[in-house]
């Protein structure tokens, strides 16, 4: 089983910068982590603002394209069993408030 921190907020209430010291300090204590972004634009601000915290204990993968929710919640479930797969030990999973679906996909996957 693998930990999943749902972390929400309007646009501009601090989620990025929370997340870029939670996953340092996370790593310092020796775990591996996985951001799991989820975003809608075009351009994922939130993807070029992080890379400096990525490295051997620290990797980040995005989901975008979510216009529809059926496909995009298939999309997220795959992903988060994908990353339980792959060894991590905790998911930060991101998502804008305005995406109200996204709580019960990760709580059905």
């Amino acid at each position: 089983m693998v930990q999943v921190d749902l972390i929400t907020g309007f646009l501009g209430s601090g989620k990025t910068t929370f997340m870029r010291h939670y996953a340092r300090y996370m790593v310092q204590q020796g775990w591996n982590v996985c951001i799991l972004e989820n975003d809608f634009g075009a351009v994922n601000v939130d993807v070029m603002l992080l890379q400096d915290i990525l490295g051997d204990h620290c990797d980040m993968e995005s989901i975008s394209g979510g216009c529809d929710c059926d496909t995009h919640q298939r999309r997220m479930r795959t992903k988060l069993i994908s990353l339980a797969m792959q060894g991590f030990d905790m998911n930060f999973l991101t998502s804008c408030t305005t995406n109200r679906w996204i709580s019960g996909t990760v709580w059905a996957t």
